[in-house]
């Protein structure tokens, strides 16, 4: 039986060239446990401008919270695929209180920020010991006046990592803090640092394991981390291999950077023909 799969964080708009598309850490881990047949739900928080009928997300069970605003990023990426973003609104944070009691647990628990909105002692709102992952690209962003977005140090990992299971981060998360990585590891018992198309890296017990990416043509990265991050995440709860589940991962991920935005996450009948021994 699949297992289920709770992600908390904001459901967003990202400008696209025709208005606004569906984006955001916590809708784009939602699409793909769906995709993969696991029962999901997610917690967010949104403005009255979003539409909670975009049948998109059909079939995922959401615990919308009201907002003054809802998130919206513009991600602007140059011909080397360096990416640039602008914040210009963001919605209200979401602790302990807004995940329902009878949602507190799932086998799978994925905490996903994408502006800060997570409260750290959210780490502990979840009984039956799930398994918790997260993505902490929302911690280490700040933003000036204009909405510019820029790295910063991620202040409160010491009070949320200890309580986690797997840390999984990219390259461009760590920014100009690089050797932020030493103290994650060793903080969490598996930290996975992904380095776009070229492979990843994962940590656990003093040891190194890599795996590379799968080779495809990139259309859209814009999701591509939160796609891997809870591929690997259902795997390696059904399977605890590490090296099964970065290579699911990968292979989840090659799908969904084919396309703009959500529409290639795969289905599991995809992945499974596209899977390499």
């Amino acid at each position: 039986m699949p297992p289920t799969f709770l992600s908390v964080g904001h459901f967003c708009y990202d400008v696209a060239p025709d208005g606004y598309i569906l984006g955001g850490s916590a809708a784009y881990a939602a699409l793909t446990a769906r995709g993969l047949g696991c029962p999901v739900r997610a917690v967010t928080a949104v403005g009255a401008n979003f539409d909670r009928g975009n049948p998109l997300l059909a079939g995922i069970e959401t615990a919308y919270h009201e907002s003054p605003e809802t998130t919206i990023f513009d991600n602007r990426y140059d011909a080397h695929g360096n990416r640039q973003q602008f914040l210009s609104a963001v919605a209200q944070s979401l602790g302990s209180r807004h995940v329902p009691a009878e949602w507190r647990s799932p086998d799978i628990v994925y905490l996903c920020p994408i502006a800060g909105e997570v409260e750290a002692a959210l780490v502990h709102s979840f009984g039956d010991e799930p398994l918790i992952g997260i993505t902490p690209q929302g911690w280490m962003r700040q933003w000036d006046d204009s909405g510019r977005v820029f790295p910063q140090q991620w202040e409160n990992a010491h009070e949320i990592l200890p309580y986690t299971d797997i840390l999984i981060l990219s390259d461009e998360d760590l920014g100009t803090y690089p050797d932020a990585l030493e103290k994650y590891i060793e903080l969490v018992p598996i930290v996975v640092l992904t380095r776009g198309s070229r492979d990843a890296k994962l940590f656990r017990n003093g040891s190194v394991l890599n795996s590379p990416a799968y080779p495809i043509t990139e259309v859209d990265p814009t999701g591509a981390g939160d796609v891997f991050a809870t591929a690997f995440l259902i795997n390696y709860y059904q399977t605890r291999s590490a090296p099964e589940a970065l290579n699911f991962a990968h292979c989840v991920a090659s799908f969904a950077v084919e396309g703009v935005g959500t529409s290639r996450i795969p289905t599991l009948t995809q992945v499974r023909s596209r899977l390499r021994k």
